[in-house]
């Protein structure tokens, strides 16, 4: 009896070890849950930077995506640039962008902390770059914009600031679209900002003409269309399309137009009169123009002749078109 009792007592004692073992382990996993889940709504970041320590946090579902450290002003301290994203809806987690807001903090000196100079919306961006124009010594503030698309020029865009002092940062432009690009291209050693286009005219969008529509410089704390500045740029592009209209026409006045050539004539007549009338020589069109359209009229279709006229008369509106 002695022996059935103490068993008993033992199982007892067992079962009850057991019983604790598992609330304390059940308590245990939901605290490491509740961290876990306090976590996750928040996205922060802490960095020190000139000696000074800078902390960010977002409530989700906000996230950082990335923070950058520039001097865009030249002023011996870095600004830190907060780049994050808002992922509350199905369309946000498109892989063709990173964030869509930016915040930038300036090292108060005085107070020995970071303070916010500016909170912006850039909706659809996927990069962040900083650069000088011409021969400025301050640099820009270059965001690059994608809202999603085969075709970059279509899609891909450009929000532009600058530092104007230590705790103001304004926006300079915006481009929806346009690919525009940083870039040395002329032989002046300054950068540059591009923007292209495309001529569509009659054609589908796949037999686009792309160009270069406008090119900026930095002019007084502005930014300013400078095409004139780089004629080069257009003229190297007009003497390599104007060889490939006069080879096409030869063939298609003797007969032996390419099977394969989409919109043959009236395609490099189009690239021919956007890049004359972007580079700013209207001189050129007009010369071109007069020298061709009887040509054109004879070798390609009414709709693309007309298309062709049209362009004319609205670039040139003094010259009577046949």
């Amino acid at each position: 009896m002695k022996i059935i009792i103490m068993k008993n007592i033992i199982a007892i004692v067992f079962l009850m070890m057991l019983l604790l073992s598992s609330c304390s382990k059940t308590g245990e996993e939901k605290s490491g849950a509740d961290v876990n889940s306090d976590s996750n709504k928040i996205s922060s970041a802490g960095i020190k930077e000139s000696g000074t320590e800078f902390d960010v946090r977002y409530e989700f579902p906000r996230k950082i995506f990335k923070i950058e450290k520039e001097d865009v002003n030249g002023d011996g301290n870095r600004e830190i640039f907060v780049l994050s994203v808002l992922k509350d809806t199905a369309d946000k987690f498109s892989s063709y962008y990173n964030f869509d807001m930016i915040e930038v903090f300036s090292l108060d000196r005085e107070k020995e902390k970071y303070v916010k100079i500016l909170t912006d919306t850039v909706d659809y961006s996927t990069e962040i770059n900083f650069a000088n124009l011409s021969d400025n010594k301050d640099k820009l503030i270059f965001i690059k914009t994608n809202t999603g698309g085969n075709d970059p020029i279509v899609s891909e865009g450009m929000f532009v600031y600058k530092m104007q002092d230590s705790a103001n940062i304004e926006m300079m432009k915006y481009f929806e679209s346009g690919s525009p690009e940083v870039a040395d291209i002329g032989d002046q050693g300054n950068n540059v900002l591009v923007v292209k286009d495309q001529f569509l005219g009659v054609m589908p969008q796949v037999n686009a003409v792309s160009f270069v529509k406008e090119i900026y410089t930095l002019q007084d704390n502005k930014l300013v269309m400078s095409n004139e500045k780089y004629p080069e740029i257009y003229e190297k592009k007009i003497t390599e399309v104007t060889e490939e209209y006069n080879a096409l026409k030869r063939k298609v006045e003797s007969g032996m137009q390419a099977m394969d050539m989409s919109y043959p004539l009236y395609r490099e007549a189009a690239e021919i009169f956007v890049n004359y009338y972007y580079k700013g020589d209207t001189q050129g069109l007009r010369k071109f123009w007069e020298q061709e359209k009887e040509s054109l009229k004879k070798n390609i279709p009414q709709d693309e002749y007309q298309d062709l006229n049209n362009f004319i008369s609205k670039a040139l509106p003094t010259v009577k078109n046949a």
